[in-house]
């Protein structure tokens, strides 16, 4: 199930270590000066406990819903945090699945059509926590395109 809120109200949902390092890394870290080494083009990927936790951060232009692509993980967690801008993220569990899609495993990712979707709105200092039962497709405009720069923290499953 998805969790979405202020950081702190994601740190109080969360009990496991490793949940809590990645939301302090969001909390102790100088996002304003990390941004500066992100580009449109060019993501910045930051090891926070070697493999198991990382963070990638991304600025965009978010799209429209007909551009939508929901997404699965297996290995990974996602921790979503909107630094600066507004967005929509649609979330579907894996039940609602329809086609399913191959696994890229090296990846992590596949592509599967789902039946119908809820979503999740965030704008500056909000993220969510995505478990690999949660399809997704982030990046989506609310009423009109936004820039955005957003932090997704890779969580390794245990």
């Amino acid at each position: 199930m998805a969790i979405s809120g202020t950081v702190k109200t994601l740190i109080k949902q969360c009990d496991k270590l490793k949940f809590y390092k990645a939301l302090q890394y969001l909390q102790a870290t100088n996002l304003n000066e990390m941004f500066k080494q992100v580009s449109d083009d060019t993501p910045l990927v930051v090891e926070i406990d070697q493999k198991s936790i990382f963070a990638i951060f991304q600025s965009y232009e978010t799209k429209e819903l007909s551009e939508a692509k929901m997404e699965g993980h297996r290995k990974y967690i996602d921790i979503q945090y909107i630094h600066s801008g507004v967005e929509q993220i649609l979330v579907s569990p894996l039940s609602r699945i329809i086609k399913d899609a191959p696994y890229d495993e090296e990846k992590d990712l596949f592509f599967p059509k789902v039946a119908d979707y809820s979503n999740i709105r965030l704008s500056a200092g909000m993220g969510c926590i995505l478990y690999p039962e949660d399809l997704h497709a982030p990046c989506i405009s609310i009423d009109a395109p936004s820039h955005v720069e957003k932090i997704v923290i890779k969580v390794a499953v245990d």
